[in-house]
């Protein structure tokens, strides 16, 4: 039972078990002190009488100047009711003398035989129906000995009152000085100790059911208090240890797994409530060609600004997690269909105007949006959003896609995409050939460098997949020309620096018109980087050695040997095959990849032993 109770009332309990037992001490020896006073003053009484009796009896031995004594007693004082004399005699104790005359010649009491044959002095208390007498028999007492007894009755109503009286006044004045030892000892103890201990252990609680924390500022005791600033310093590191395994490192938003159990929390909430609850599954378009052609440094600095412009874009009370990759999630608790659809808007329109700053890689974002418990259950929620978000970058991306509209689009329509993939590809090499048609000194320029490129490529032993890539990037390199005036591109002298300058757009150019065509999304590093350089001095960005993709160093290598033996407007007579191998080597290491270019070689030897170098044996190249 004691170990059920609270520790404020373990203690009120203690404190006032101590006190009451103290003060019922104080209260038990006062009430003996009283009676023992009183019980001395009836003996000094009787001893009085006895002492006065005793001398007139050792002078007269006369019994009758006993009783007038006896009586005169009785008349001065009223609270005398008796006063008896016991004498020895040859055959037993007897009465002599006594104010009340029928005692008198009656054999005394043998409870008196103490008192008259040892000389003691006795004492006893009687009560009847109208009063409360005291007994007292003290030894009469004639030359040392002992010879009889008188025994005096006296009437204690009013002194046993007055006992009474007081012995009730020390109770109720102990009472009170007891409740108020409580009260002031509780007061001291619930601020010094109870108080904070309950602090402690409400800010403990808090804490296990994962509230924000607030310090605790106590004042107490020093030890206390010093368990107070320990607790905080405990709560803090534990904090940051648990904000640290809830945290995704890179983005600084909340992981994968917090994501899970979150999502577990608010799903039980809001069946609790009967509300709704949205969850928005988020994918940034095309970032895989965004590593490939900015790096992965500049892809990581995405995923911040995508997480910062979520964080920044939702309300207080959302959680935003980072699902994996370049995928995030967010949780809108109570929140419905049309303001989840509002939110994520906002979203989207953010991250399109944010990546609408790059020109070569502009960011856009597809997102999913699931409403529990109207769209599914626990179950088939993240999936749900997961399929929303897939329609939406299978139907062009940067959109916003709802689980109650998935039967509005057609997924997975192969016949569809297979005419789009189709149409796309037809219109690229069409456009290849434009660029042809309008510089007529690269007439199968294109063809030429696709064939050389997954020749090198397939020398190389690159796998199937990477060589037909290759090979397609080799066809499209120079798509980005239809934009070079045809001033520059026809010129028959040495550029000007504008002119130049204005060429070296074409990679970018080439870069931005491909980009819209999610097929050749794994060619675009191929096609923009095709004139950078091992030494770094190449174009558009400086990249060096292992920086540039190895499908644009084959490019490039491919593009310079069949420049160098082509009719060009600046360069009338095209270079010999050897005058064009000699020229390659010269730049091996600096312009042009070590190994790409020893590998080339190998496929000019096979091209000797032709007339004309359009007819080397490469594979045809991908239409």
């Amino acid at each position: 039972m004691f170990q059920r109770l609270s520790l404020p009332s373990k203690i009120i309990m203690m404190f006032t078990f101590v006190i009451v037992l103290t003060i019922s001490s104080v209260i038990a020896y006062d009430t003996y002190s009283l009676k023992e006073a009183v019980r001395q003053t009836y003996v000094s009484q009787l001893q009085g009488i006895t002492t006065t009796i005793n001398g007139s009896y050792e002078e007269s031995h006369s019994i009758e100047e006993v009783q007038l004594m006896f009586d005169y007693v009785k008349h001065r004082e009223p609270k005398v009711q008796e006063l008896t004399l016991h004498m020895k005699s040859s055959l037993q104790d007897e009465i002599f003398a006594s104010t009340n005359r029928d005692l008198i010649g009656k054999p005394s009491s043998s409870d008196f035989s103490p008192s008259i044959l040892e000389g003691k002095t006795l004492i006893a208390y009687e009560e009847n129906s109208t009063s409360k007498e005291v007994r007292l028999v003290a030894p009469l007492i004639e030359d040392g000995n002992s010879i009889g007894a008188i025994e005096l009755r006296l009437d204690t109503s009013s002194e046993l009152a007055v006992v009474t009286k007081q012995i009730q006044k020390s109770i109720i004045v102990g009472l009170s000085v007891a409740l108020l030892l409580i009260s002031v000892l509780w007061l001291f103890i619930r601020k010094l100790l109870v108080s904070p201990l309950l602090r402690l252990r409400k800010a403990a609680l808090s804490v296990q059911r994962e509230e924000p924390y607030q310090n605790i500022k106590l004042n107490a005791s020093q030890e206390i208090n010093e368990v107070a600033r320990s607790f905080n310093d405990m709560v803090h590191q534990l904090e940051k240890r648990y904000l640290l395994s809830i945290t995704d490192p890179l983005t600084g938003v909340y992981n994968n797994a917090h994501f899970k159990r979150m999502l577990t929390k608010e799903m039980k909430k809001t069946r609790e409530s009967e509300g709704e609850m949205t969850l928005l599954f988020c994918d940034v378009d095309n970032f895989k060609m965004l590593n490939d052609n900015e790096g992965h440094v500049y892809g990581d600095s995405v995923l911040k600004k995508i997480a910062n412009i979520l964080k920044e874009n939702v309300r207080k009370s959302d959680l935003v997690c980072r699902y994996g990759g370049e995928e995030f999630v967010v949780i809108l608790p109570d929140c419905g269909q049309a303001e989840g659809v509002k939110i994520a808007e906002e979203i989207r329109q953010m991250v399109a105007v944010y990546g609408s700053h790059s020109l070569l890689t502009p960011i856009t974002i597809s997102i999913g949006l699931a409403v529990f418990p109207k769209d599914a259950d626990e179950e088939k929620l993240v999936y749900l959003a997961d399929r929303a978000m897939y329609v939406a970058k299978t139907n062009g991306k940067n959109l916003v896609v709802s689980a109650n509209e998935l039967n509005h689009y057609k997924e997975n329509d192969y016949n569809r995409k297979q005419l789009h993939t189709k149409w796309h590809l037809n219109a690229i090499v069409s456009l290849a050939r434009t660029v042809e048609v309008k510089d007529s000194y690269t007439h199968s320029h294109s063809e030429m460098v696709s064939k050389y490129a997954s020749a090198i490529a397939s020398t190389m032993g690159l796998d199937e997949e990477e060589v037909k890539r290759i090979s397609v990037a080799g066809l499209l390199h120079d798509v980005g020309k239809v934009g070079i005036p045809d001033t520059i591109l026809h010129k028959e002298g040495k550029l000007t620096e504008e002119e130049y300058e204005m060429m070296k757009n074409h990679p970018e150019l080439g870069f931005n018109i491909l980009s819209g065509v999610e097929e050749f999304n794994e060619i675009l590093p191929y096609v923009l980087y095709h004139h950078e350089r091992p030494d770094g001095k190449g174009y558009p960005s400086q990249l060096k050695l292992e920086e540039i993709p190895l499908g644009a160093r084959i490019i490039a290598v491919a593009d310079a040997f069949h420049s160098m033996v082509s009719v060009r407007p600046y360069r009338k007579v095209p270079l010999t095959i050897e005058e064009a191998v000699a020229e390659l080597e010269r730049g091996s290491g600096t312009q042009f990849d070590e190994d790409v270019v020893d590998v080339f070689l190998t496929v000019v030897e096979d091209m000797k032993q032709f007339e004309v170098i359009d007819g080397v044996p490469c594979p045809e190249p991908v239409s």
